[in-house]
This record gives C-alpha cells, structure tokens and sequence, in this order.
C-alpha cells in the first residue's frame, strides 16, 4: 500500500467547517498528522490501522494519545511566550 493511498478522499473538517483530504490531514502540522485525525477518518476507512503503520509507535502514541491540550493551557502558554519576546527585545 501506498503512504499516499488515501490521500484523495475528503471528508467535513469540524475545525476548520469545510471539506478536506486525507492528505491534507496526514501532514498537517510539521509534516505530522492532525491530532483529530482518527476521530474524522475512521468511518471511511482503518485509519488507526493506517497509521500504527506508517508511523513509528512512539510518534503514533505521542500524536494520538497524549492528553489535549486545554484552551486554557494554550492561552497561558501564548501569554507566556508573548512575555518571553518582550524580555528578549529589551
């Protein structure tokens, strides 16, 4: 099987409302999959099974079941950042 053999089927993104490909999902984020990904592909084919094969187990793990990040967290981490740029520029 080919790495990009799903790559042309589309489906309903709930984040961003529209419909998108399986290849755009397989390499969102730095060349890594969308952490959703098998939530929105698994009724239009085995895609857990699809990507405990293509990736290693520790990235499948650390992609797929690691515990969200709340909005919360990612507005204190945004904040944080922020904060550190403004020390850097002084």
């Amino acid at each position: 099987m080919s790495y990009e053999a799903f790559d042309h089927l589309e489906v309903r993104c709930p984040q961003l409302g529209g419909e998108v490909s399986f290849g755009y999902c397989r390499k969102l984020g730095e060349g890594m999959p969308c952490p959703k990904a098998l939530d929105c592909w698994y009724f239009k084919f085995p895609v857990e099974k699809y990507f405990r094969l293509v990736l290693e187990e520790a990235t499948f793990e650390r992609i797929f079941l690691a515990p969200p990040v709340s909005r919360v967290e990612r507005l204190l981490n945004t904040v944080s950042e922020a904060q550190e740029r403004l020390k850097d520029q002084s």
